[in-house]
């Protein structure tokens, strides 16, 4: 920034400033120490925006301001508001600044920035915006203000769900037959204590018959570290995939009985030592059965058996430091999984699972990102692995581009992503009395233009259900990114596969 601008901006405040003093009785106060008091806290935040446009446009190497930027403040308050139901103690668990910290603005300003991410990446807000105010008796103390807007706490979502694995092969192969639909109901209960503790009832009936029960426990320890997660989930299937041949699924139908249930049940404990670093230990017990028509078509599809019963344990770490989960543009995303499938001698599955997941966000500038990923998915088992719990292309994350009307599966597979996002709308939509719900009258949206590359591979020596296996894949093309709310998702992409075919898919996050 010139020195001609700041100090032109400098003068300015200045001048606005001496002119509030000298009038300090046309400001409102009992009386004129009132004034002077008002008239104080008017000029020590006019000096924070200087100053923080100094930080950031300025001459940053100027002797002039070297000691402003070095100066530090003291963290004397953190306040709230808008959180009419979720706790403050549960907000300052995602808050990484404390009251009695010492800091510059720049790192104030930093801190605020972090913060407002990770509550947005509760997905407990449709918004949070931040102030800082300088104390009007020690302008070296400062306080920090957050303004939230909470999302929805009870949530019925009527189920309109596809029975195919995404909404391209539904529309495309099945013609949008509605008997590839499942119908139900879930029932959302969020924040129900105050502390982003939840609890989801689900019931689905059509072609796929589902019921979940899920909670997450608040944080139970002092230190807000530790909570768990219950879930229990059966699932039956009139229609199946038995076999896959050529990349194509094999179907099999039965309108008088399920052909296949599914049970499983499972209990984790989950530690969360820092802000951005989650573990996750988990104990599962999983039943799932088939009929005799299945295993006359697939005898391999539970290793020659009707039944597969067994235990499983797994060990999880995942790393985020998104500026947002739901739409990346910065940060870092790790996760891992180990897992032991078949506990005791009598289990009917005995194998090794390992997932790992390492994604990179880099934000060019205000327009401009590029995102780089990498994902692995294995089995390591002494016995022939059976075709039920081969891995799929074709859900997300687990998607190479231009692929997603292929059934691509093995025993292992790896993807790299990469993405140049260019941002093309940012702004805020006030939908007013329209929206019957006041905190998403005003609604954050963002649209981004994306040229994509994939590149994966899927590794099975078994099987063997198409010529996709055991080759390189790639595949990619433009999208456009949508953001609402700052955590509904979706994309609309126009890809090629390297076998050139060309083909518009469009998916969303689980949010939607």
């Amino acid at each position: 920034m010139p020195y001609w601008l700041v100090s032109q901006i400098l003068g300015l405040f200045i001048g606005i400033s001496k002119s509030l003093l000298s009038d300090r009785k046309s400001i409102p106060g009992n009386n004129g120490h009132d004034g002077r008091k008002r008239c104080r806290n008017i000029y020590r935040n006019i000096g924070f925006v200087a100053i923080t446009v100094l930080i950031y446009g300025g001459p940053l190497s100027s002797p002039l301001f070297s000691q402003t930027q070095s100066q530090k403040f003291l963290i004397r308050q953190i306040s709230f508001e808008g959180n009419n139901r979720t706790q403050s103690s549960r907000l300052l668990r995602e808050v990484v600044v404390n009251v009695g910290d010492s800091l510059t603005l720049k790192q104030v300003t930093q801190k605020l920035k972090e913060s407002k991410e990770h509550l947005i990446n509760t997905g407990l807000f449709t918004d949070v915006s931040t102030n800082l105010f300088f104390d009007e008796e020690n302008p070296n103390n400062i306080r920090l203000h957050f303004l939230v807007k909470e999302g929805l706490f009870f949530i019925p979502i009527p189920i309109i769900e596809l029975a195919d694995r995404n909404f391209n092969v539904w529309w495309t192969e099945h013609n949008r037959d509605i008997k590839f639909l499942n119908l139900g109901m879930n029932l959302k209960l969020r924040n129900i204590t105050g502390n982003a503790d939840e609890l989801a009832v689900l019931g689905q009936w059509g072609y796929d018959r589902k019921f979940i029960v899920n909670y997450l426990s608040p944080y139970f320890d002092q230190d807000r570290q530790w909570n768990i997660n219950f879930r229990t989930y059966y699932n039956s299937n009139k229609e199946l995939i038995y076999h896959t041949l050529n990349g194509e699924p094999k179907y099999m139908r039965n309108d008088d009985e399920y052909l296949r249930s599914k049970f499983e049940t499972s209990l984790a404990l989950i530690y969360r030592p820092r802000h951005n670093s989650w573990y996750r230990l988990s104990f599962g017990y999983f039943f799932n059965t088939i009929t005799d028509e299945v295993m006359e078509v697939n005898p391999r599809y539970f290793n020659g058996d009707d039944q597969q019963r067994y235990g499983k344990i797994s060990l999880e770490y995942s790393f985020d430091n998104r500026d947002n989960k739901y739409l990346s543009t910065d940060g870092w995303f790790l996760h891992g999984l180990l897992a032991k499938n078949g506990i005791s001698n009598s289990d009917q599955l005995n194998s090794w699972e390992l997932e790992a997941d390492i994604y990179y966000y880099h934000l060019i500038n205000d327009h401009w990102s590029w995102s780089n990923g990498i994902l692995f998915r294995g089995h390591d088992s002494p016995d022939p692995f059976p075709y039920s719990n081969l891995y799929q292309l074709g859900s997300n994350p687990e998607y190479i581009r231009g692929y997603e009307y292929y059934h691509i599966e093995g025993s292992s597979l790896g993807v790299y992503k990469t993405s140049l996002m260019r941002k093309i709308i940012d702004r805020k939509i006030n939908w007013g009395k329209a929206m019957p719900f006041t905190n998403y009258r005003s609604m954050d949206a963002k649209l981004f233009l994306s040229l994509n590359l994939d590149l994966g591979y899927v590794l099975d020596d078994f099987y063997r259900t198409s010529s996709f296996v055991n080759n390189d894949l790639w595949g990619g093309g433009l999208g456009l990114n949508l953001l609402l709310y700052n955590k509904f998702s979706c994309s609309f992409e126009a890809s090629i596969n390297q076998k050139k075919e060309v083909g518009f898919f469009f998916h969303l996050n689980q949010n939607f």
